[in-house]
């Protein structure tokens, strides 16, 4: 074979395995968490929270410590085009408004039996640490491309729902599909400044008192 037509093809063949590689590392890399800052102090309308506030189960004054992208369980490891990885995230809880902090300790994987479980994200959690779920998304299509970051350090009210057979777990049993019921803050208002937190306890009292009319 002639050297330039050589030379041509191997040029061919490194470019293709290049982009090979550079297409597998992007499939097997996790989203990273969005970067968005939380609303200003009274930018969200009473609304808004009223309505999260209405179909929640867990809200809370917290800092997020640790973040662990949870690949392999509750997402695939391997994803082409719009991606998605969703992450446990450990929360350092200082006030409670509703709900119950032993009720998000681990991850809800639903009906998936113990022997598949993955172990727990977090060892030793103290008694006022939870482990909650983010998604984190590259298309703006996405049902949760709306969910608040959390940041680590960065102290907010968190307002928590339980989507109820949300996800499809990533883990291949061979028995089946299992959805897991993620606790998940998934909507703009669902994460607010610290300050704002009278004003939530106030608006759970006054639904507290509507339905009890």
């Amino acid at each position: 074979m002639h050297p330039t037509i050589m030379r041509s093809a191997l040029l061919i063949f490194l470019t293709l395995a290049a982009a090979a590689c550079g297409s597998l590392q992007t499939a097997t890399t996790p989203v990273a968490p969005l970067d968005r800052d939380m609303p200003e102090i009274g930018q969200v309308p009473d609304g808004i929270p009223l309505d999260l506030i209405r179909h929640s189960e867990l809200i809370v004054l917290a800092t997020p410590r640790d973040l662990s992208a949870a690949v392999g369980s509750l997402s695939p490891g391997f994803q082409l085009g719009a991606k998605e990885t969703w992450y446990h995230v450990r929360l350092a809880v200082d006030s409670v408004a509703k709900g119950r902090l032993g009720q998000a300790k681990s991850p809800d994987l639903g009906l998936l039996p113990a022997v598949y479980a993955p172990p727990e994200p977090f060892e030793h959690l103290k008694r006022n640490e939870i482990v909650v779920q983010y998604p984190a998304v590259t298309s703006i299509r996405s049902d949760w491309t709306a969910a608040p970051p959390p940041v680590v350090g960065e102290r907010a009210v968190f307002i928590f729902r339980r989507c109820w057979n949300c996800i499809t777990l990533a883990i291949q049993t061979g028995v089946g599909n299992y959805k897991a019921n993620p606790l998940v803050a998934s909507e703009w208002g669902s994460k607010l400044d610290p300050a704002e937190w009278t004003r939530v306890a106030a608006l759970l009292t006054s639904l507290k008192r509507s339905h009890t009319r």
